[in-house]
């Protein structure tokens, strides 16, 4: 769907096309909610038909419910079918404590900058839940990355409508190349520092434990 397309079905629709789009994109399905939020921004630039701010607070309150449900998608279902089948994929115990370690004392800024990527952005919520940091955390760092999303991409698509509009095809390839890209490093840096973290994890969730 191109920003042609999102405008007309914005147009159309009004708030509640922003608000669902980046809703059911926050839960973790793959629609173009970013997108839909500059659309929004550009048609209220040039029609001033919707109110920006209403848009940038719509969106922000959209991503923080969809990721407080795809939050707890990820905790209630994803959590339990992982540590039944996780196995098959490479997900042993250990591991899943690594990515619960790594979610429990960094998982705020995997939140915060998740946002600009555009995988993270639709899976984070997911994969806090199923690595289980803490609610509460979760919903702060969740809610600030919200705001901030909302307002730099909202703000900036109204400033600078004309360049978005042009250039969103270009901006969209080179986001997903820059996402792909950091995911990819992020992945050799795991890869090649697994024992080391894994250790870690190990000490700080079984010691947590043995606490308990």
């Amino acid at each position: 769907m191109t920003i042609i397309h999102l405008s007309e079905f914005v147009a159309q629709y009004g708030y509640v096309a922003v608000f669902g789009l980046i809703f059911f994109q926050t839960i973790g399905i793959p629609l173009p909610g970013e997108a839909a939020l500059i659309a929004a921004a550009i048609y209220a630039q040039h029609t001033h038909r919707l109110d920006l701010t209403a848009i940038v607070l719509l969106s922000a309150l959209a991503t923080s419910l969809g990721g407080m449900v795809g939050y707890w998608i990820g905790r209630r279902g994803g959590y339990p079918m992982l540590m039944r089948h996780g196995h098959h994929v490479g997900l042993n115990a250990a591991r899943m404590r690594l990515g619960e370690y790594l979610f429990r004392f960094h998982g705020g800024k995997i939140l915060l900058f998740g946002r600009i990527v555009a995988v993270l952005r639709v899976y984070q919520s997911i994969l806090a839940g199923i690595y289980r940091m803490p609610f509460r955390r979760f919903m702060a760092f969740s809610g600030l990355g919200a705001v901030l999303w909302a307002a730099a991409v909202g703000y900036g698509a109204y400033g600078f409508g004309g360049l978005f509009n042009s250039m969103a095809g270009v901006l969209a390839w080179v986001t997903l190349a820059l996402g792909l890209a950091i995911l990819l490093a992020a992945a050799v840096y795991l890869k090649h520092q697994e024992s080391v973290l894994q250790a870690r994890a190990d000490a700080a969730l079984l010691g947590l434990e043995q606490q308990a």
